[in-house]
């Protein structure tokens, strides 16, 4: 700690208790729009599992939040009993991030009031950024956290959210763009499973994804590749249907994805699968079609299947995150899917409203969550320019924070979307994205192009 930041710390520590109107978040006279917040701040926390929270009443939530702050820091049950869902949950972002970047010990955030917390963060946006303590200390909380993860983010994930295909880069092996299937078809939006299967003339690898019909009008389709590069269609898994997402749950399959079976009216559909025999003869043993719920305007999609539980879906949970449309705009939401049959979702608030503070006015939509040295983390597309498609950036998120992810491109194409990530080897991966027409070059644009990056 530098000399200014302790005189600041020990002088600002004598002062009143912070004014907590002023933390991270306004507060909302909608129930259901403070419910949707404190459940998505809870979960990016990682406080809780999803099964759990979505049980829980408002209640529930506030009683949750007193009991597991008092545990963490220095502050009382009954001092948290007289703050408010929202300043709660305040103060569960500012410990998280102290934590996650490692700023102060588990032993030492117990012995801290929020105040304290506060404090320490500000001492470590000066370290980190060009910013001194008195014009820091005037921000609020909400801010102060968001300067927090726009320098932790590129200086802990710098291979993440820097890489090249110029050969500058030791991290790209290769890549490919304008992918396509052995029938010549554009593999639009592809997102690839690794097999790990002991059938016979089984692929290494299964990637589902759509070719266009006529416009606006999508089917998806299942290829396997042993090399990521070269793709055999193997069957068409729905009509009327894109934007896929397939993950491996035990011996079977389990495919997401967005259906249009009625023009304009999008929703999500899933199919499970319980071998690779069941799923490259699109013989599936499961399918759900979920009502949409968030916003009247009734569409939903884009899913990405972030977590499952359980021996099967409807023996099991399933954790999605998906976009909505509200008219205008996409937005992003997230979603469990208990035992086959029981549907909750909310708005993703959290992650939507940082992503909107960073000048995101478009929309807001496909995403893939993965594991990375044991973090869970995101990659998201985002728009900054409404209708604009050369406008589309890669962002990486950690607990409801992004960072952009900056691509360099032979012929530097400069739009990306539809991300998605797997593990391939040990800290070897594979990214894939859409690279579209606007604001690219011709011989990159318009299609998929798959990257392998070791990390």
């Amino acid at each position: 700690m530098n000399s200014q930041a302790t005189k600041t710390h020990n002088t600002t520590n004598k002062k009143t208790t912070l004014s907590y109107s002023k933390s991270i978040l306004h507060k909302s006279t909608d129930l259901k729009a403070d419910r949707d917040l404190l459940i998505s701040i809870i979960l990016h926390s990682k406080w809780i599992d999803f099964n759990s929270i979505i049980e829980m009443s408002n209640n529930e939530l506030k009683e949750f939040l007193r009991t597991a702050l008092s545990k963490r820091t220095k502050e009382t049950y009954y001092d948290l009993n007289s703050k408010t869902n929202l300043e709660l949950s305040s103060f569960c972002l500012l410990y998280t991030f102290l934590k996650t970047a490692v700023v102060r010990t588990e032993s030492e955030l117990k012995d801290m009031s929020f105040v304290e917390l506060r404090n320490s963060l500000i001492i470590e946006n000066t370290e980190n950024l060009d910013l001194n303590i008195s014009t820091l200390q005037t921000l609020t909380t909400k801010k102060l956290i968001q300067l927090g993860y726009s320098w932790y983010l590129p200086k802990t994930y710098k291979s993440l959210i820097n890489f090249d295909v110029l050969g500058n880069s030791p991290s790209i092996v290769r890549s490919k763009f304008k992918l396509k299937d052995d029938l010549e078809r554009p593999m639009s939006v592809i997102k690839i499973v690794k097999t790990n299967e002991e059938v016979h003339n089984s692929f290494l690898y299964l990637g589902v994804y759509h070719v266009t019909i006529s416009k606006d009008n999508f089917h998806l389709q299942l290829a396997g590749s042993n090399d990521l590069f070269n793709w055999s269609f193997i069957t068409e898994i729905d009509q009327n249907a894109h934007q896929g997402d397939i993950v491996k749950w035990n011996d079977g399959y389990l495919i997401a994805y967005e259906e249009d079976k009625t023009q304009g009216a999008n929703n999500i559909a899933l199919k499970y699968y319980e071998n690779y025999n069941h799923l490259i003869s699109n013989h599936s043993t499961f399918e759900k079609h979920l009502n949409t719920s968030i916003h009247s305007f009734g569409v939903e999609g884009t899913p990405d299947i972030r977590h499952f539980t359980g021996e099967n879906p409807t023996n099991g949970s399933i954790l999605i995150g998906f976009h909505y449309h509200n008219g205008t705009i996409d937005k992003i939401a997230m979603g469990v899917l208990q035992n086959g049959n029981n549907w909750t979702t909310w708005k993703d608030s959290l992650a939507e409203n940082n992503l909107r503070d960073m000048n995101f006015k478009g929309n807001i939509g496909s995403r893939k969550g993965f594991k990375y040295r044991g973090n869970s983390l995101t990659l998201q597309e985002a728009r900054f320019v409404k209708n604009d498609w050369s406008s589309w950036k890669i962002m990486l998120g950690l607990n409801g924070y992004y960072s952009e992810v900056l691509i360099s491109t032979p012929k530097k194409s400069a739009s990306f979307a539809n991300p998605s990530i797997i593990e391939n080897e040990n800290n070897k991966y594979v990214i894939s994205l859409f690279v579209p027409t606007e604001g690219n070059h011709y011989s990159e644009n318009n299609g998929g192009v798959i990257f392998l990056k070791n990390k």
